[in-house]
């Protein structure tokens, strides 16, 4: 193969790989899986699952024949750093942000079962979607992007974290999305800094870590 075939190969396999992610919220969302699901509160913890079982295996197949999207390394300096950096962002958020209730639907139900839904929900958010997240966003599609412009960093960074921002639909304010670009932005950073998927991943889940504190606090040690 010469570099324009490997660069299309490249290109469609990385994109091929969200749209499964993306089919697979598709097919939940328009089964009627979806309303007894979001009745019991499980919603997201079985999206999130079945999104991390599927993208995980297909990174670990990509990462057997190529090495555009890697693990990278998790040192302690740049973790410092960008952990300080991310916290001065969530900081930043508490001036400008308006409350969205969908988090608030998705732990309502009976005092009985609000505890294991608080924690599948808080397990799902800070483990699963982090990790699923990306993979598809900071890792495949970032990737997709970089093939086809390479050379074009921060637009293909400014790209994917509008997307990133534009696909979480179940927010309906925009600084909500304005605040996920920036995150989106600072994961990006971190990949190119760290030269792989390690660093934003554990970042990502610090940040849903402290949006879901107040409820597990609320439930757990009230």
């Amino acid at each position: 193969m010469n570099k324009e075939t490997d660069k299309a190969t490249e290109t469609l396999l990385c994109t091929g790989i969200c749209l499964i992610w993306y089919g697979i919220t598709l097919l939940i969302g328009i089964t009627p899986l979806h309303a007894f699901l979001t009745e019991n509160g499980v919603l997201m913890p079985v999206l999130c699952l079945l999104e991390f079982s599927v993208l995980v295996p297909l990174w670990r197949w990509y990462n057997r024949y190529h090495d555009g999207v890697p693990s990278g390394a998790l040192r302690l300096r740049p973790l410092l750093l960008f952990g300080l950096l991310l916290l001065t962002l969530i900081f930043s958020q508490s001036f400008y942000l308006q409350p969205e209730s969908w988090t608030a639907t998705q732990l309502n139900g009976d005092e009985q079962i609000e505890a294991w839904r608080t924690l599948a929900f808080s397990l799902a958010v800070v483990i699963l979607a982090p990790v699923a997240e990306e993979i598809v966003f900071r890792g495949f599609l970032l990737q997709a992007l970089l093939t086809m412009v390479p050379g074009q960093r921060l637009a293909c960074a400014l790209l994917t974290s509008l997307i990133f921002a534009g696909l979480h639909t179940q927010y309906v304010h925009l600084q909500t999305l304005l605040a996920l670009t920036a995150l989106s932005l600072l994961l990006c950073l971190a990949r190119f800094y760290s030269g792989g998927l390690k660093l934003p991943v554990v970042l990502h889940m610090l940040n849903n870590f402290i949006g879901v504190a107040p409820w597990l606090w609320a439930t757990f040690l009230r």
